[in-house]
């Protein structure tokens, strides 16, 4: 079982009544549609018999004006069939779309609700098939799948009552073939079940590998790595393309099979019934053997048609267990019932009341139980007071950060944000008074409005205001202003502009608390001149939590944490922790004071260049 691809476990009954709250507001397209399925199924049942009357009376008979009569019911009739099946097969299509808008729209929210762990151990395109693919199968398997299905079942009850009202003999002969069917149809419809949840699988696994493989194209290209992608992504897509054809073989034998039952059958019925209708004393009339014969051809017709509907209910049933794995799933962020209802109440929650305090009492965390990465960590940020985190790769600074505005939770310990344990709070109203930016910043495609914005109703001065406080308002003008498009991730504009405007997106929110991971590792030196300023203007009046290591940076802090192995070793200014000559000194030596020489001796090449 590949990570990930865990199905959702119950019957078939049950996954069908899963579905039943997404169709409750397609009552009406469905009701209309079940209603006429018995009327159409009545159409249908009529015409073999209106037959029967024309051959055995009006033919016999030579009567012109009777089987005038009786063909003018059977257009009638078949007119009222053909325009009634398309209104129920409308309204099916109508009901089964409107299902999959809204699964579709439960599902994404779900996805909102996960939290990292989630999406680290799922790629975003096996996820993206669940949403796309595996909905349209549900909502295929209603419209042509099991209401359809349904019909055929009804149809089939109808066809077996006229069979046994006209000849009781021959009807127990058709009926004779029914367990060879039942098995048949039943060992086929077990590996369809398979092969579709197969197909299901690989396709998402095809999916995945053709997003990561986009999304690192650059990559790809930087390391002539095109005939190498190319092969990897055709062997991945001829897993899918013969797991196709293994169902279209499956679909295809059970078409044969029901096919040649059919003719088996029908030759039964007539050498069956051939000496009681040559006999003319024989109660069987040539009517009543045209008439069967019509209703075995529609009572095979269904069956083969099953091959069919099997194929999208079976296909329906795979996607409703991933769709519904998926909604099982439960590793999203829990809020407490107090933070219900004061989400509840729809009014904005004000949580940092107190300015910004953060407090860490004795926390725990591990990404995997084995590895612990923050080992009891304690420290305290005081409301407007200016932190940096440093350590070596692996110590927790960035962990700690995400413990904040809850990206992940504590194993044990507390986190607190002016004295209330950040658990307690709405998430919403937690991470609006946490600002975060990262080191790499995602941008949206579209304008930077939209970016700066993100869905809140901001006025054009107040966006133009805060531009300005992070040096991006000549930018902006320069791509030509609010409504100015952005490519995908931001990539018409530089790093260091990417990095602005996530500042300005931060500070459009004025949060109580900043967090700053890394924000200025990405750039080059003058682009970090301007994000330096971004950064101190930022910093003013709330509280700031910074993971850095560059020296500009550092020196803005009012305090500097150094972690070790979860922990906190040191703590102090710059220049107290150079006098103490431990962890921090040790760092810096191996850090920024190579660094120091490597630009003293570019600035030299430089200047002889």
């Amino acid at each position: 079982m590949v990570p990930g691809e865990e199905s959702w476990k119950g019957s078939d009954l049950s996954l069908l009544l899963r579905l039943v709250p997404y169709g409750r507001r397609q009552w009406r397209p469905l009701l209309l549609s079940m209603v006429l399925l018995p009327v159409v199924s009545a159409a249908q049942l009529v015409q073999p018999y209106l037959l029967k009357v024309a051959i055995d009376g009006p033919i016999a008979e030579r009567d012109p004006g009777g089987l005038t009569a009786i063909v003018a019911v059977l257009l009638a009739t078949l007119v009222i069939q053909y325009l009634l099946q398309f209104v129920q097969s409308f309204s099916s299509h109508v009901a089964g779309q409107g299902i999959v808008h809204e699964l579709r729209v439960a599902v994404h929210g779900h996805l909102l609700l996960l939290n990292s762990r989630f999406f680290q151990r799922n790629p975003a395109g096996r996820l993206l098939t669940r949403c796309t693919n595996d909905v349209e199968g549900i909502g295929e398997m209603f419209a042509a799948g099991f209401l359809m299905l349904f019909a055929d079942v009804l149809l089939l009850t109808g066809i077996c009552g006229a069979m046994l009202w006209l000849d009781l003999r021959l009807a127990l002969v058709t009926f004779a073939s029914l367990p060879i069917l039942i098995v048949g149809t039943g060992w086929f419809q077990a590996r369809l079940r398979t092969c579709y949840r197969e197909i299901r699988r690989r396709t998402a696994v095809l999916n995945s590998y053709l997003q990561e493989r986009i999304s690192g194209i650059r990559v790809v290209q930087l390391f002539g790595r095109e005939e190498r992608t190319t092969r990897r992504f055709e062997a991945r897509n001829l897993e899918l393309v013969e797991e196709n054809f293994r169902s279209i073989r499956l679909d295809a034998v059970l078409f044969a099979f029901v096919e040649m039952m059919r003719h088996v059958v029908t030759a039964a019925l007539i050498w069956f019934a051939a000496r009681p209708l040559l006999d003319p004393e024989g109660l069987l009339s040539f009517g009543v053997l045209v008439a069967f014969l019509d209703y075995l051809s529609r009572f095979f017709h269904p069956i083969r048609d099953l091959s069919q509907k099997f194929a999208s209910l079976q296909s329906g049933l795979a996607s409703s267990e991933r769709v519904f794995a998926l909604l099982d799933e439960t590793e999203w962020v829990h809020q407490s019932e107090a933070a219900n209802q004061m989400g509840a109440a729809g009014a904005r929650v004000e949580v940092a009341s107190g300015g910004g305090e953060v407090r860490f009492e004795d926390v725990h965390f591990a990404y995997q139980s084995s590895e612990p990465v923050l080992r009891g960590l304690s420290l305290h940020v005081k409301a407007g007071e200016r932190v940096a985190l440093l350590g070596v790769t692996g110590a927790g600074k960035t962990t700690a950060l995400r413990l904040v505005n809850r990206v992940h939770d504590a194993d044990s310990g507390r986190v607190l944000l002016d004295g209330a344990d950040v658990k307690e709070l709405p998430v919403a109203a937690l991470r609006r008074a946490v600002g975060v930016v990262l080191q790499d910043v995602f941008l949206f495609m579209g304008s930077i409005r939209d970016n700066i914005c993100m869905g809140e109703k901001l006025s054009d001065e107040h966006l133009w205001a805060v531009l300005e406080r992070v040096g991006a308002g000549d930018l902006v003008r320069r791509l030509g202003g609010l409504d100015a498009r952005l490519g995908e991730r931001g990539s018409n504009i530089s790093a260091g502009e990417r990095q602005l405007l996530a500042f300005a997106r931060v500070l459009a929110y004025d949060p109580a608390v900043l967090l700053l991971d890394e924000a200025t590792s990405n750039v080059d030196s003058f682009s970090e001149l301007k994000i330096q300023e971004a950064i101190s203007t930022s910093m003013k009046g709330r509280t700031t939590i910074v993971v850095a290591h560059r020296l500009s940076t550092i020196q803005q802090v009012d305090r500097i944490l150094v972690l070790s192995h979860g922990r906190v070793a040191e703590q102090g200014s710059h220049s107290e922790l150079m006098d103490k000559g431990g962890l921090y000194r040790r760092l810096y030596d191996s850090y920024y004071a190579a660094s120091e020489a490597e630009r003293r001796v570019l600035a030299a090449g430089g200047l002889r260049s």
